[in-house]
């Protein structure tokens, strides 16, 4: 059962949670956190909102992080800056946009958000493209090549990569660091949150889906990637990439991408939810804290058109990890009708599914609100909204009365 279709989302002060429990769906009304509409902060107005990325503090605050653009026409090239919203009350309510860096007419992109809860300590890695948006006439690389080739006749980096910090769960943000002489200005922290492992040897490490050396030619074109997890084992200093493996068949520049999630098992096994073009969702575990992977598989179960989705572990009453893992993704046929499939084997296989949101539905973020309820953010509205609403736990983890979701 479908309440109604949504393109963009309810542009309210307060979380309205309207669930609908059909035979098979859970079809809530989302709100939104951020819209181009309305929203200005300072001397920003922005034009879109993408990515979201999602983490909890210690005190129990959501901060919500998106990369914010001046250029809808092509919004991960225009010269966008990082921002936050933080909430106190689950979502309810969300205090003004916070932009936590901002590099001029230069992109800020593949960002990754972690929270290290031993220090209070929340970071925010991205990379820029070291270019004027408004150089661009158009989008894609007919649009940029002159600029890369000018650079690189130049001998200017195309890309750098940067780490910003916050010590108070969001509201100010340290100055810009410079990370390119050790992860490269090619790194991509996965458009992803990353985790703090809380089990077994590896336990304080913070961890990081992304990628690494995205080689480019003279011409700005991706000729190379690689695919794996950013590992930091001294809360945030310094950071090693650790590549995963993939079959020769799937690993072609333009099929492999660097976006993915990494979830925490309750024997401290890792899962890693990779998004391809051609392939689709590919999945990893790790035994040893992210330092080796198994070879990539295919989840044939995970239906879904190709876009970024989010994976989370649940956690029960008493705060410990369970096997039970939720995916987010929008439906096989484009980018709407967001989807959540349930796997309660840590990933090995996924049997059921529901419908959560009808109508637009990209890149989206799921957080564990409390042992009842998740929070789930997503893309809206061609890019102008990030819409959240507050699902059920119970109902999602419901058997589909009419079996998988198609």
């Amino acid at each position: 059962m479908i309440l109604s279709k949504f393109h963009g989302c309810l542009l309210v002060g307060i979380t309205l949670v309207s669930v609908v429990r059909g035979e098979s769906d859970v079809v809530a009304a989302p709100s939104s956190v951020f819209s181009a509409e309305g929203d200005v902060a300072g001397d920003h107005r922005y034009t879109n909102y993408r990515e979201p990325v999602v983490v909890r503090t210690n005190s129990g605050k959501l901060v919500l992080g998106v990369h914010a653009g001046n250029r809808l026409a092509w919004p991960e090239r225009s010269g966008q800056d990082l921002a936050v919203r933080i909430s106190s009350d689950k979502g309810e309510t969300w205090g003004p946009i916070i932009v936590a860096a901002e590099h001029g007419n230069f992109s800020a992109q593949s960002h990754g958000m972690v929270y290290d809860a031993q220090k209070n300590r929340l970071f925010f890695l991205y990379v820029t493209y070291n270019w004027d948006y408004s150089e661009a006439k158009g989008r894609g690389y007919g649009a940029t090549a002159g600029i890369y080739e000018k650079m690189h006749q130049q001998g200017k980096a195309s890309m750098s990569a940067y780490l910003v910090y916050s010590d108070d769960e969001g509201t100010t943000w340290s100055a810009p660091r410079d990370l390119s002489d050790m992860t490269g200005g090619d790194a991509h922290f996965g458009a992803s949150e990353g985790r703090q492992l809380t089990v077994g040897a590896h336990s304080g490490r913070l961890i990081l889906a992304g990628g690494d050396e995205r080689n480019m030619d003279s011409k700005g074109k991706v000729i190379g990637k690689n695919i794996g997890a950013w590992i930091s084992d001294d809360y945030g200093e310094t950071w090693t990439f650790f590549e995963i493996n993939a079959p020769a068949e799937i690993t072609g520049v333009r099929n492999l991408s660097c976006e993915a999630r990494i979830s925490e098992l309750p024997d401290g096994t890792l899962l890693y939810n990779q998004r391809t073009r051609t392939s689709g969702r590919q999945l990893s575990w790790s035994k040893d804290g992210g330092a080796t992977w198994s070879e990539t598989r295919h989840a044939a179960e995970l239906k879904t058109t190709q876009c970024n989705g989010c994976t989370i572990t649940l956690r029960d009453a008493e705060g410990f990890l369970t096997d039970m893992v939720l995916f987010s993704v929008p439906s096989p046929g484009g980018r709407s009708e967001g989807l959540i499939y349930v796997s309660r084997d840590g990933g090995r296989s996924w049997p059921t599914s529901k419908k959560v949101v009808s109508g637009a539905f990209a890149y989206s973020a799921l957080i564990q609100l409390d042992s009842d309820t998740v929070g789930l953010f997503s893309e809206a509205n061609h890019h102008r909204d990030i819409c959240f609403v507050v699902l059920p736990i119970a109902d999602l983890l419901s058997p589909n009365s009419q079996g998988d979701h198609e």
